[in-house]
């Protein structure tokens, strides 16, 4: 037989261990066994005299342990980014030495693998002049319907001192085997003989199998892989105005949020738009339109996660009822509130794991690590003060 004892949890957070109620070695011969009811009873005692609920505090601060992808001092566009794939592993992508690094994790993000190489990104495209000032600069990770993974990414050529010289090429790489390996690299544009720039947010699969580009600069684009034929997506405001810098989600109702530096909402495929009022995540500067992510849950709320300027602490976290229609600012939860992480041009990524999880990936100057959520936790009313 097994010794009987217990483990609580204290006050400050810290364990306790009841020891055995009856040495081992009494309950080996069977001793244990002409007492049990009282072993019970004692039992029951014990944990009847300590308290009966932590506060909502501690349990914040143990479930609050963020997992390091890559622990190391790190700096520059690493900006990390992250999918599910159909085998319910996760990736992320962000950016090494000049070239695309990806890590797996087969168990929700407890563990990972070390990370590797896309070798493909680390290739100089052809439209491409050979420079000696260049840079790999990571785009962003999605899933696509058919469960490939996509992945974009610029290559930046910077000979302006010589001759004025600057190219900002948009590639992309897809993955049939959720991220083991990666085909050979393609181009996406250019227009008109302009470099299409930066990909910030995520990739929108749009119908008939084209793909909806958020572009930093410029109006969203509508890219066909098949034919390479790129057009402009009418995002027009309820003022009239085209919207460029946005980041553009399909709820699991079907509406589509646009966000930008305001917060748009359409329920007619983007033919129209409607602004949302009491966002609480709108910015107060342009590249802060960047630190921003917006997440579908497959239950149709909408959540955002984000950060503030240049000295940001914490993840803030945010869900909307009702597929982005309504936002209430003072429910608002921050985690994390003590940590550094980057945000303002950086934006943490969150992803949907389960129906009780979402997990976030971000950076610090320490590295790349990820956060596992349970959604319980982003609907927890605040306490009266």
């Amino acid at each position: 037989m097994f010794a009987v004892r217990a483990i609580v949890a204290n006050p400050t957070g810290n364990t306790t261990l009841i020891p055995p109620l009856l040495p081992s070695d009494q309950l080996d011969r069977g001793q244990g066994q002409r007492t049990s009811f009282w072993t019970i009873v004692r039992m029951l005692l014990l944990l009847a005299a300590l308290p009966t609920a932590l506060p909502v505090s501690v349990l914040a601060e143990s479930e609050d342990s963020p997992v390091s992808i890559l622990a190391a001092r790190i700096g520059g566009h690493i900006h990390p980014s992250i999918c599910r794939a159909d085998d319910g592993s996760l990736v992320v992508i962000y950016k090494g030495a000049n070239v695309l690094m990806v890590a797996r994790s087969t168990d929700a993000g407890a563990t990972w693998t070390k990370p590797y190489r896309i070798e493909t990104s680390a290739v100089r495209p052809n439209v491409i002049r050979q420079v000696s000032k260049f840079e790999v600069y990571p785009g962003t990770a999605d899933t696509l319907p058919d469960g490939q993974i996509l992945v974009t990414w610029n290559y930046i050529a910077d000979d302006k001192a010589n001759d004025g010289y600057y190219e900002r090429a948009l590639l992309y790489t897809v993955s049939s085997d959720d991220g083991l390996t990666w085909s050979d690299q393609k181009l996406i544009g250019p227009i008109d003989g302009t470099h299409l720039g930066a990909v910030r947010h995520n990739v929108l699969s749009w119908n008939d199998d084209r793909w909806l580009l958020p572009l930093r600069v410029g109006p969203p684009r509508l890219f066909s892989p098949a034919t390479g034929e790129l057009s402009v997506f009418p995002l027009i405001g309820p003022e009239g105005t085209q919207h460029e810098f946005q980041q553009i989600s399909r709820s699991a109702k079907g509406s589509l949020l646009a966000m930008g530096t305001v917060l748009l909402h359409s329920a007619d495929e983007g033919k129209q738009w409607k602004s949302v009022d009491g966002f609480p995540a709108i910015p107060d500067k342009r590249d802060n339109a960047e630190g921003r992510y917006l997440t579908a849950l497959s239950d149709g709320r909408m959540l955002v996660t984000w950060g503030i300027g240049h000295d940001n602490k914490g993840l803030r976290y945010n869900l909307s009822p009702d597929d982005g229609r309504t936002w209430r600012a003072d429910q608002t939860v921050t985690l994390l509130p003590e940590t550094n992480i980057a945000a303002r041009y950086y934006s943490a990524r969150t992803i949907q794991l389960d129906e009780q999880h979402v997990g976030t990936v971000f950076m610090n100057r320490d590295g790349v690590h990820f956060l596992k959520v349970s959604l319980e936790r982003l609907t927890r009313p605040k306490k009266p003060k």
